[in-house]
């Protein structure tokens, strides 16, 4: 059985038991989960209007799903839906059960976070619209990629080290940290969590010192076991783990920082707005965050051992620092990798983050008359601008993806001449396409890659497997009498890396078999028919 936090010593005990919530909180709580119940019903029905034509499968997607030749990296997601796979269930069967789970369990984890941080059911109904209602969080909910797991594990992390601060129980750290590992292994991007967390207990002066070390190392290491084990066992069996070199090969110049700056303004209001304000209006909410962040630290490194544990302040600082965190983890990807970009999903998980940030740290503003109340309600009326920008995005993109699908499952793809023509191509040959996941998705066949000139995240040739080498190998199947042929599709435009179709017209004995409306398909003679 557990020891009560207040059973132990002195020097030991964390904290007392928690304040309970402000005055009326409690009795009105029934009217916050049941906003709670129909914001979960709301995202469903979101959900399932977006996924009409079936859930939005990009390129990272297939990855996945394993039925693309890139493999992917963060393994997570991918046993989320192999495993599945291997007793029966389709690979997109799997993926809308994941999908629904984790949009559920999002919507109320956020819920729950918030309003028992904030201690005020109201604020967190709103905290919990402004994340569920916004077009990216629909969106990546509606499709096969790893964010939504990813922020389940963010949040369950969050939910037990709450646990933590609140009772000083090592066995909810400990399992805080697992959920940490799990998180990593859903996206790389996790760490900086860990980092917030121990940075919070570090600062915490109520324990000693020799407590604070020893909780910390309790929080990092049973996930870094996690992760390492992983990475270890997958570097041997499979050859490959993190899938990077820890060298500079990021590119990006002052087009693409711009690109990002756009992506991230794209948080508070809509491309139509002027980006001068879109900006001005997120460093006013970054501003109050700072503010707040910087009282509240004063508030916690003062705090003294008879003081109620204040898990708004707990909460606040280890969202302000993981916010901090990510964002500088994620462009430090950029600066290591080629031809990465903060796209919207990359960034995403930041603006969860934010969204519930600075809903708690609104709960604790003096609203009587001053500064802090002009702030409060400045805020409110933010908000409420906010979620009604959101409501009308996401009403307007829903409607779209209705009608039109999205992504490789979309109304336009599926009725692809060429992916029908696809279809029709020999059992056993060889196929090769510039959108081979594609391919592999809609025809249920395998196929590889066309010839890469440049590897995509060094953007320089790869020294092990030269193009030349890779062409060669396409001709030697050729030349062995198997059936080889070159798919080339017209939507897949941004895939510059590649051996351009004009050079393996020059290079292989391509043969037209057939041209249509959005590609063309190539049969690969053997040199001596050329």
């Amino acid at each position: 059985m557990a020891t009560p936090a207040d059973s132990l010593p002195l020097g030991t005990r964390r904290f007392h038991p928690v304040t309970a919530p402000r005055q009326g909180t409690r009795s009105t709580s029934s009217g916050g989960w049941f906003a709670c119940a129909l914001l979960v019903l709301m995202s469903l029905v979101l959900y399932r209007l977006g996924s009409h034509h079936g859930m939005t499968v990009w390129p990272d997607s297939t990855r996945y799903m394993g039925i693309s030749p890139v493999p992917y990296d963060a393994p997570v997601y991918h046993w989320m839906l192999v495993l599945p796979h291997a007793l029966g269930v389709p690979l997109l069967t799997a993926a809308a059960a994941w999908a629904v789970v984790t949009l559920s369990a999002n919507v109320v984890l956020i819920f729950a976070l918030i309003r028992r941080a904030a201690g005020d059911w109201r604020l967190a109904v709103l905290g919990t619209a402004l994340i569920a209602l916004a077009p990216q969080f629909v969106s990546l909910h509606a499709a096969v990629i790893s964010e939504p797991p990813f922020i389940t594990f963010v949040l369950l992390t969050l939910w037990f080290t709450l646990d933590y601060f609140e009772g000083g129980r090592r066995r909810d750290l400990l399992i805080a940290s697992l959920m940490l590992g799990m998180a990593t292994l859903t996206r790389f991007t996790a760490p900086p969590l860990g980092l917030a967390i121990v940075l919070v207990i570090l600062m915490d002066p109520r324990p000693s010192f020799a407590r604070r070390i020893a909780d910390s190392a309790l929080l990092a290491i049973p996930g870094a076991a996690l992760f390492f084990a992983w990475v270890a066992i997958s570097t041997l069996t499979v050859g490959h783990s993190i899938g990077r070199e820890l060298r500079f090969y990021g590119n990006m110049g002052p087009d693409q920082w711009w690109a990002n700056l756009e992506t991230t303004a794209a948080w508070i209001l809509p491309d139509a707005v002027p980006l001068a304000i879109r900006v001005a209006l997120l460093l006013g909410v970054l501003g109050f965050a700072g503010w707040q962040f910087a009282r509240q630290l004063a508030a916690w490194r003062s705090t003294r051992l008879d003081i109620t544990c204040e898990l708004r302040i707990a909460f606040s600082l280890m969202l302000g620092l993981f916010f901090v965190g990510y964002l500088a983890f994620v462009w430090l990807s950029t600066a290591l990798e080629a031809n990465l970009q903060f796209v919207g999903r990359y960034g995403f998980p930041a603006y969860v983050v934010l969204a519930m940030l600075v809903t708690t740290q609104a709960s604790g503003l003096d609203m009587r008359p001053g500064r802090a109340r002009t702030a409060g309600l400045i805020l409110t009326a933010f908000a409420l601008l906010l979620l009604a920008s959101h409501g009308l995005r996401t009403g307007v993109r829903t409607e779209q993806v209705f009608r039109e699908g999205n992504g490789f499952l979309s109304v336009e793809w599926q009725a692809s001449p060429t992916m029908a023509a696809v279809r029709t191509l020999p059992a056993g040959a060889a196929l090769y396409s510039n959108g081979a996941d594609v391919v592999a998705l809609l025809s249920d066949r395998s196929a590889q890659i066309v010839p890469m000139e440049r590897l995509l995240r060094t953007n320089r040739p790869d020294p092990r497997n030269p193009p030349e080498a890779q062409i060669a190998r396409i001709r030697a199947q050729a030349n062995a009498g198997l059936p080889v042929y070159l798919i080339v599709l017209d939507r897949i435009d941004w895939r510059f890396y590649l051996a351009s179709e004009d050079r393996l017209k020059r290079e292989l004995a391509l043969v037209p078999a057939g041209e249509f409306t959005d590609g063309r398909i190539y049969r690969v003679a053997s040199t001596a028919s050329r």
